[in-house]
């Protein structure tokens, strides 16, 4: 599990925005032998995560659609349901760095695992307005990651993690969550949310295979214009 707290600062620019977050990670590991068993002893381990997007809060421009005399903004003048939609539309572009690490024991023998890993994250959401200045954001997920430093510590000695083919790989991710937000003000919102995804390529059938599957849970603020 993957346990995320940070804190979200927007640059705004019309209705696109430029997050920045950063928190504390707490990760499982789930590991596979090659004839397909789970691997027990495993336990969480905590490290640090940051990222930074881009995020386009809506895409449909509302009060621009309606002053544009281009086919698509007549056809979205003539469809307001449409229109209505696309504006709730959401969605985040960026960077992410995350130390995804574990620690565990087997037959007395203690070891632990901590990773750097650097990615590009994807997440595209519907945001819906709720009474007294409240809104749900729910988002579909997809990263892409690369370790870029790792450690094994086994045995009083330490074993490259970069070399091995189970950390090596890249790992695609993908998942869900979502945002519960509350506007303060006009130049603030803040920000409560829950994320659950998780790793979808493994080895092939016959070799040992070790997944990922975080849960963030974050708290930030939104600074808006």
């Amino acid at each position: 599990m993957l346990i995320l707290i940070c804190i979200y600062y927007t640059i705004p620019a019309q209705a696109q925005q430029f997050k920045l977050t950063q928190g504390i990670a707490i990760t499982q590991f789930n590991y596979q032998n090659e004839q397909g068993q789970n691997v027990q002893g495993l336990k969480s381990g905590s490290g640090m995560a940051f990222a930074l997007a881009f995020h386009k809060a809506s895409l449909v421009d509302s009060a621009k659609y309606k002053l544009d005399q281009t086919p698509f903004a007549i056809y979205l003048g003539q469809n307001p349901t449409v229109a209505k939609i696309l504006s709730l539309i959401n969605y985040d572009l960026g960077l992410q760095f995350t130390q995804l690490n574990a620690v565990g024991d087997i037959q007395n023998n203690a070891f632990s695992y901590q990773t750097d890993y650097i990615g590009l994250h994807g997440k595209l959401g519907v945001r819906i307005p709720l009474p007294w200045k409240f809104s749900l954001n729910l988002q579909g997920i997809a990263s892409v990651n690369k370790i870029v430093h790792g450690n094994q510590l086994l045995m009083n000695h330490y074993v490259d993690l970069t070399d091995d083919t189970q950390f090596a790989q890249i790992k695609i991710m993908a998942g869900y969550g979502a945002e519960f937000e509350k506007r303060f003000s006009d130049k603030l919102v803040g920000i409560f949310t829950y994320q659950q995804t998780q790793t979808l390529n493994s080895n092939p059938v016959g070799q040992s295979t070790l997944n990922f599957k975080p849960t963030i849970f974050s708290v930030g603020i939104r600074l808006l214009n």
